[in-house]
């Protein structure tokens, strides 16, 4: 169990210490580096706790508790599989720098962009209903497929499929759909979407120009707000790289990722167009 004891006032206290003193920041809950299994169990005994804690009600007031509370949530649910029985869920701990998907493999070694260090959680499930509340809402949409939350956590629906021909689809289109979002993870625990608001047409453009998915899509960003994007919207995402690269040629346009992406700034991409 997750859960498994319940603790004293003193005990939450020392748990908490960490965040009190500024030890541990909010930025590490957002975007969480770890680069071994031993460092993730251990870091999730530590959060275990303290998410206990602040269940409870018996820790030390802290600014920002409810934030704190949110953002454990999340890495417990992505590290821990809380909300969700072990046998509906499966997690997969992706290093960016030794990934061999092909949208990885293309913004990493076509484009020169390095890899962030530590892992990408992405957590699968076999059915909404298997998908704790956090986790569920953003799959509200039966299009629906995959979800980049924060910064390294991907949640993808695999649910078993009870046809021949729906199974052979999913084959297809799965692979695609968790590419997709490792594009997102990506980008996002490079540029960090607490401290940059990148647009949506540079977001969903880079995943869909690197994994050649375009999926029905969801972002839940750091205040917890859901961002939805449509097929028609994915469709002129899709065409602006397209046309990008047509102007540009894709030696040239990859350059320019790589400066936008160093940057910050999406504008990069079509300066060069006068």
């Amino acid at each position: 169990a997750i859960f498994p004891n319940i603790h004293s006032q003193a005990e939450c206290e020392e748990y908490l210490e960490p965040f009190v003193n500024g030890f541990i920041q909010f930025e590490q809950l957002t975007n969480p580096i770890f680069s071994s299994k031993t460092e993730v169990d251990e870091q999730l005994d530590l959060y275990s706790n303290v998410y206990q804690c602040l269940d409870e009600g018996t820790a030390p007031q802290i600014t920002g508790g409810e934030k704190l509370r949110s953002y454990l949530e999340y890495f417990l649910i992505f590290a821990g599989g809380l909300g969700s029985q072990s046998e509906d869920t499966t997690l997969d701990l992706v290093l960016l720098s030794s990934s061999d998907d092909p949208g990885v493999t293309k913004i990493r070694d076509e484009a020169g962009i390095e890899a962030p260090d530590g892992y990408i959680f992405v957590r699968s499930y076999n059915s909404r209903e298997a998908m704790p509340p956090l986790v569920r809402r953003a799959f509200q949409s039966p299009d629906v497929a995959g979800v980049t939350i924060l910064s390294r956590y991907i949640a993808v629906l695999a649910e078993e499929k009870k046809t021949w021909p729906q199974r052979a689809l999913q084959l297809q289109t799965l692979p695609g759909t968790t590419s997709h979002e490792l594009i997102h993870a990506y980008v996002n625990s490079i540029l960090l979407p607490m401290e940059f608001d990148l647009p949506t047409w540079y977001s969903e453009g880079l995943a869909i120009y690197f994994s050649d998915s375009a999926i029905n899509h969801t972002i839940i960003t750091p205040n917890f707000s859901i961002s939805n994007t449509s097929s028609a919207e994915y469709q002129s995402y899709d065409t602006a790289f397209k046309y990008l690269e047509s102007k540009l040629g894709r030696e040239r346009l990859l350059i320019l990722i790589g400066q936008s992406i160093q940057e910050a700034d999406p504008s990069i991409l079509y300066q060069d167009l006068g």
